[in-house]
């Protein structure tokens, strides 16, 4: 069949994936024009294209994860539109991705429940089962450490063992190399060959040509979202490849080296020792370029951020003859990050803000920032680079993976740095994006800018570099020169090496004994219950010290009662948080449900109007609940917005159906609610289990990890087939029904429907959860955490009665049981990131 610009496609038999006349807009950008694509079993199919040709796009689609604007897709000759995750994944489609569909504060053995078939674990235990996905793709790691602890190249392991693990007829590889070493790279071309030979159909994106030539049997190449041609591999040179991906004719893939052998130097390390890298000392000159090399998790990305002043470290570094401190250094380096969706870009800033952030004062005149100055730098580096995007205005995260790269350079080229450190610069780049930086890293040495970069590519390293670092086990074993920098040079030396570096001994050491089970208990979500239970004892010991009622049961008992109140819409607050949102509607709801309870909850009612009063209230929790969550996810609320104003509303209401305190409680409905066994009430206990059903249920069972998935990345828990909304609806009504199980505590406690009750539960709620170590950024939280929260803030507010304080050091222990409950989770959160 003959295609556009020449190419021929072969391929007989009824592919397992067609696409015919595929189109998909984004607004006005056309991502994708009517593209039709066959892909075989069998067969190696390799997509290229520049970043921004719609390979992405034509992935996301197979995948149902994006529909089409225009065409359709065939699976085994069937029309499957319209595809969700869900039944592409049931055809057997998988996907490892660019950017990992990983949930960062989740378990690697999570990642994995949440995002595969439970019909994967099915008879064995599940950690067996775990260890031996991740023995597939020779990934070694805890399967109960946080994901957001691994390297880049850990992540991508973990993508992969999820992609393997479910077996599929057909899998998608996205870039899948870019941040592997050459023992993964060699580990996964095997995995493929045996895929292929069992009949899988395997597409494959890359930007490295010599990896198209190792595994591809056909390739196909986008451009402007267009299909420009398919053939079969072996039938179309590097050269006519390139001049379709890019439309035009290359010229030499690396700018000349440096012509002085020996010139001034500029830029010199001595003796440098951190984290992972010790004693490692190099020197080199203008117009020089020095790579470092080795095989991943060597010491290499500690070193570019010491470099730069991220990490600590002993020694000397050195800029044109003057020893710089560490806060010199951040002023002094401009850092292009590994992980530039982490640590690279703002993601909800524009691309002229991502690029010229750390560069405003320059275009600043008395305090006052100078626009047009501002968009004349951004347009000359963005026209050096070739950015496409639809305008400057455009969120970065519209943006191809290639050119959010450039955003990151030319933030580097326009903060003017002393020098710049690159970390796997071209990573997800194109082949034309690729020169352009190579391009752009000559011009910046030669005017005299020294450049380190980091890569795993040994190629380019040999392509770019005028002096090449060869590091293994944080040492420097070999420095490589002039026609010495060979890519077999430079892997040689870094698989032959057998340097032993100090920290091994002791990171042997760090993983054995009990002091590593405190740690990874310390990492844990529930990690704040003992110093929340020590504190809470502590606290009830001093305050019987100054006056030995406190620990009556009667007080005891008031004290629980309480805190039972408060702990149920904790719990609420939890899932709230948990999702990344927040519900600010949970005190008023509180207070309007006891108002309705207050018209049917009387004395002298019959039972069936008591019922009908108890099914309005829990009724009205799932309106609002629904209200809500419908309100933040389809009509573009945010939480704090959404919630507010059903805050407003709620109160309103509740003063519409009462002016003021009205409708008594049932006496026989407060004693049963408020019975005891002892000083514990009976309510206490209910609320203890199902607290404690809660957390088994957000550790263990698939509701829960999605929920935790939805509040950890959304657009991950997404791309792995979580329906998000229905997620976060359901969270929702969640949230306002243990809220109504608090308004019949809060019903019970006050006796009356009043409409000036409840509107505290929300600071408090809020406060509880906060003590209890959930994030406010959602994915982690516990609600064991939560519960002991309550009991403590509880237990707070009626020791201040009882020490005869007044009211202003109620709200004064609150914010400091908050600004202490915030800094234990930072200071824990920073040691787990070290």
């Amino acid at each position: 069949m003959e295609k556009a610009d020449g190419l021929r496609e072969t391929s007989t038999g009824t592919p397992v994936i067609r696409l015919r006349g595929v189109s998909k807009s984004f607004g006005a950008v056309r991502a994708l024009s009517d593209v039709s694509v066959d892909i075989h079993a069998g067969e190696v199919h390799a997509i290229l294209g520049e970043n921004g040709a719609g390979k992405s796009t034509l992935m996301n689609l197979i995948t149902g994860v994006l529909q089409p604007s225009t065409g359709r897709i065939e699976f085994d000759g069937r029309d499957v539109m319209p595809l969700s995750p869900e039944s592409s994944s049931a055809l057997g489609v998988a996907i490892s991705y660019q950017h990992p569909a990983i949930l960062p504060d989740m378990t690697v053995l999570e990642n994995l429940q949440v995002s595969l078939p439970a019909s994967v674990f099915e008879g064995d235990r599940k950690d067996r089962v775990g260890k031996r996905l991740l023995e597939e793709v020779g990934l070694e790691v805890p399967l109960n450490a946080r994901v957001d602890t691994l390297t880049i190249a850990q992540k991508h392991l973990l993508e992969l063992a999820k992609a393997l693990a479910v077996q599929p007829r057909v899998l998608i590889l996205d870039e899948p190399t870019a941040a592997l070493d050459q023992d993964a790279t060699d580990m996964l071309f095997a995995k493929v060959r045996a895929l292929k030979a069992s009949g899988t159909a395997v597409i494959y994106i890359t930007h490295r040509l010599a990896e198209l030539r190792q595994i591809a049997d056909r390739v196909t190449v986008l451009r402007d979202g267009r299909h420009r041609g398919s053939a079969p591999a072996s039938e179309i040179s590097n050269s006519q490849l390139l001049d379709l991906i890019v439309g035009r004719r290359l010229a030499s893939a690396f700018p000349p080296k440096c012509a002085d052998a020996n010139p001034p130097i500029n830029f010199e390390v001595e003796g440098l020792s951190g984290r992972k890298f010790s004693d490692v000392a190099f020197a080199f000159g203008r117009g020089q370029i020095i790579g470092v090399a080795g095989v991943e998790g060597n010491g290499q990305s500690d070193l570019m951020r010491a470099l730069v002043g991220l990490q600590p470290y002993r020694g000397a570094i050195k800029l044109h003859g003057r020893t710089l401190s560490p806060k010199e250094l951040k002023h002094a380096a401009a850092f292009m990050p590994s992980d530039r969706h982490t640590e690279g870009l703002a993601a909800d800033l524009t691309i002229r803000e991502n690029a010229t952030f750390a560069s405003l004062d320059k275009y600043a005149s008395s305090g006052v920032l100078d626009r047009s100055k501002e968009m004349q730098k951004v347009q000359e580096v963005f026209s050096s680079l070739a950015v496409k995007a639809a305008g400057v205005e455009a969120k970065v995260s519209q943006l191809s993976g290639g050119n959010q790269q450039k955003i990151v350079m030319s933030r580097a080229l326009l903060s003017e740095p002393g020098f710049i450190v690159a970390d796997e610069p071209t990573q997800g780049v194109d082949v034309g994006a690729r020169f352009e930086i190579y391009r752009i890293l000559r011009e910046v040495s030669d005017a005299g800018t020294p450049v380190i970069v980091n890569s795993s590519d040994a190629a380019e390293l040999e392509g770019l570099c005028d002096i090449v670092l060869v590091m293994s086990r944080g040492r420097i074993v070999e420095t490589l020169r002039g026609d010495d920098i060979t890519e077999a040079r430079i892997v040689g030396a870094a698989v032959e090496a057998d340097t032993h570096a100090h920290h091994v001994a002791e990171e042997r050491s760090a993983k054995e004994g009990f002091g590593a089970k405190l740690r990874h208990f310390v990492q844990t979500d529930n990690a704040t219950i003992v110093p929340l239970a020590l504190v809470t004892v502590l606290l009830a010991l001093f305050v019987s010290a100054q006056n030995e009622n406190y620990l009556s049961s009667f007080n005891v008992s008031n004290i629980l009662i309480l805190a039972t109140a408060l702990g149920f819409i904790a719990l609420g607050q939890t899932i709230a948080l948990l999702m990344g949102g927040i519900d600010l509607s949970v005190g008023p709801l509180a207070g309007f449900l006891v108002v309705i309870g207050s018209f049917f909850i009387n004395d002298g009612s019959p039972a069936s109007t008591m019922a009908l009063g108890f099914a309005l209230m829990f009724g009205a929790a799932i309106v609002v609940g629904l209200i809500n969550g419908v309100l933040i996810r389809f009509a573009n609320f945010t939480p704090i917005a959404a919630t507010l104003a059903m805050f407003i509303g709620l109160q309103g209401l509740s003063f519409v159906l009462r002016e003021g305190p009205g409708g008594y409680i049932s006496f026989d409905v407060i004693d049963t609610l408020t019975r005891s066994f002892g000083p514990v009430p009976i309510a206490f206990v209910v609320m203890i289990v199902i607290a404690i059903a809660m957390e088994l249920g957000l550790r263990r069972k698939r509701a829960g990890w999605q929920l935790r998935a939805v509040g950890s990345h959304e657009e991950s828990a997404r791309r792995i087939g979580i329906r998000t909304d229905r997620t976060f609806v359901l969270g929702y009504i969640a949230v306002s029904l243990l809220t109504a199980l608090g308004a019949i505590m809060l019903m019970a406690q006050i006796g009356v429907g009043d409409p000036a009750q409840g509107v505290n539960y929300t600071l408090g709620s809020i406060t509880a959860v906060v003590l209890g170590g959930t994030s406010l950024l959602g994915g982690r939280g516990t609600f064991i955490g939560s519960l002991l929260g309550a009991v403590l803030l509880t237990e707070v507010l009626n020791a201040v009665s009882f020490l005869g304080l007044s009211q202003a050091y109620q709200y004064g222990f609150q914010g400091v049981l908050i600004l202490v409950a915030a800094l234990i989770y930072t200071t824990a959160r920073r040691r787990r990131e070290e």
